[in-house]
């Protein structure tokens, strides 16, 4: 067995290849995007004994241990399962599903959106070989993006269980605002639809195809067609979330955790369980933009609270803006730039400019891919590589034709050509060159402004590209100063004054 097939086994399995030699990160599932303090515990002693006492927190609301060796996984494996915890997927299967906080936690939440998620559950050991995202809102506010970041999205819109079908949300290289397919239709009705879709995907889906490249292909009215047939014939199984909050908590807040780069080390996570179980429900909640969430807690409390968790240097996140959220980054063999370095001076930035305001997001991808949030930002960040061809050296192989997965490049008279138009300068095909033909001509990060979640969904537009990181840091600044005099999203600013003037604004 090649070590390419190796690898993308180990994905599908819940272990991802770091970029570093011999290293690997071990992606950890969660049920209801929740661990209990225990859970939590383990999953950093795991990471003190067998990486190096950090965690990752990602958008699939999971922690990762990344700088694992592979000779260690299924110790981590077996560790785990003494508390009841698996883990989660990449590559081409069922990811952890997404989900907010129940109703009687969250105040704007109109109906328990865990309920569904039980429900859906069981798809997650579903064979199927296509990447699918399943994500599911209490109410329009949407505070995790299912919209945009899966590939199925139910938004609560009723009580007693009434949500709006979305289909065909992803990000990546073609970012796609999944489109209304139903609604409103009940939690078994929404089982349905997902059945359907999955039969769908397995009948007509062809290889690497998500649910918005089969609405691309096929059309949507053709997909809707189909996963609506028989709403109503659907047996219904669950799996019991454990971390279920029966009273009402509207009199408790939920304590916000600052977590730069999603990242935290082992021993600030144990501290965060402590508190959970001291004076929270005892369990952690993870949210999509790399922030750790107590909910609970009694306001006469933060301030004790704080001070304990100082003893292991962990903020409460109730000043600047919201966490600023990454990818992999610099870990990532796919990673293009070092996204922590940049993010750390941007947050550095936050702090001198005063700016105080919590709705404002940022975020970084190490690549176009955008396994960060950087197109529902207001300021997103991309890794970006230009190709270009030495014909000397090319020998029209056509791996780099195979590996495009944008189509962007041709094998002409057994010479590959790049077209520019089409490229997401992810840099694949020079990764993939067995000859060294594919260069990079230039590299650099891509910027984007204006992104947005909840009602007023939008992508992040572009504003400029192939930047270096002092240029990145400096629009950025510019793009801080006006947040803070206008104390508007970006995305508003854009729309008031379009975005050629902006870029005169944030460029100067």
């Amino acid at each position: 067995m090649s070590d390419k097939i190796n690898v993308e086994e180990l994905k599908r399995g819940g272990v991802v290849k770091l970029k570093e030699k011999g290293l690997f990160s071990v992606w950890v599932k969660t049920y209801c995007a929740n661990l209990n303090s225990k859970q939590l515990k383990k999953v950093a002693e795991l990471s003190e004994k067998y990486g190096r006492g950090i965690i990752l927190f990602s958008t699939r609301q999971i922690p990762i241990i990344p700088f694992v060796k592979l000779e260690d996984i299924d110790a981590i494996k077996r560790e785990l399962k003494k508390v009841e915890v698996g883990l989660d997927r990449c590559g081409p299967r069922i990811r952890n599903i997404n989900v907010c906080y129940e109703d009687s936690i969250c105040k704007d939440a109109i109906s328990n959106s865990l309920l569904l998620g039980e429900k859906l559950e069981k798809y997650f050991d579903d064979p199927i070989l296509h990447k699918t995202k399943i994500g599911i809102s209490g109410c329009s506010r949407d505070c995790i993006a299912a919209r945009v970041l899966n590939d199925l999205c139910f938004i609560s819109v009723g009580k007693n269980g009434l949500y709006d079908a979305y289909l065909g949300g992803k990000l990546g290289l073609k970012p796609f605002i999944g489109l209304k397919m139903a609604g409103p239709i009940s939690e078994d009705n929404c089982i349905k639809f997902v059945d359907n879709y999955f039969n769908l995907m397995k009948r007509e889906g062809k290889d690497k195809e998500r649910s918005a490249d089969i609405i691309n292909r096929l059309g949507k009215e053709a997909v809707q067609k189909d996963v609506l047939k028989d709403l109503d014939k659907i047996d219904i199984s669950k799996i019991k979330c454990s971390t279920h909050v029966e009273d009402k908590q509207f009199d408790k807040v939920i304590l916000k955790i600052k977590a730069t780069c999603g990242e935290l080390t082992a021993k600030q996570v144990k501290n965060i369980s402590d508190v959970a179980e001291k004076y929270g429900n005892g369990f952690i909640h993870f949210t999509i933009y790399g922030s750790p969430e107590v909910p609970g807690i009694d306001k006469n409390n933060i301030e004790k609270i704080r001070l304990e968790l100082l003893k292991e240097n962990v903020e409460i996140l109730d000043k600047g803006i919201d966490n600023i959220q990454t990818c992999f980054g610099g870990y990532c063999v796919k990673g293009v730039f070092d996204t922590q370095s940049l993010l750390k001076k941007v947050d550095r930035s936050i702090g001198e400019s005063g700016l105080k305001n919590q709705d404002i997001k940022i975020s970084a991808s190490g690549c176009p891919s955008s396994c960060g949030i950087s197109y529902l930002s207001d300021i997103g960040f991309l890794g970006v590589v230009e190709p270009v061809i030495d014909e000397g050296k090319c020998s029209g192989c056509g791996i780099c034709e195979k590996n495009c997965k944008v189509k962007a490049i041709k094998i002409i008279n057994k010479i590959a050509f790049v077209d520019k138009t089409k490229c997401s300068y992810c840099g694949e095909c020079i990764k993939s060159c067995p000859v060294d033909a594919v260069q990079a001509k230039r590299a650099g990060i891509k910027m984007l402004a204006g992104g947005a979640y909840g009602k007023e969904t939008a992508l992040a537009e572009p504003i400029a590209e192939f930047l270096s990181e002092e240029k990145a840091l400096n629009i950025t600044k510019n793009c801080l100063q006006i947040i803070k005099e206008r104390n508007i999203k970006l995305r508003t600013i854009i729309n008031e004054v379009g975005l050629d003037k902006f870029k005169k604004m944030v460029l100067k």
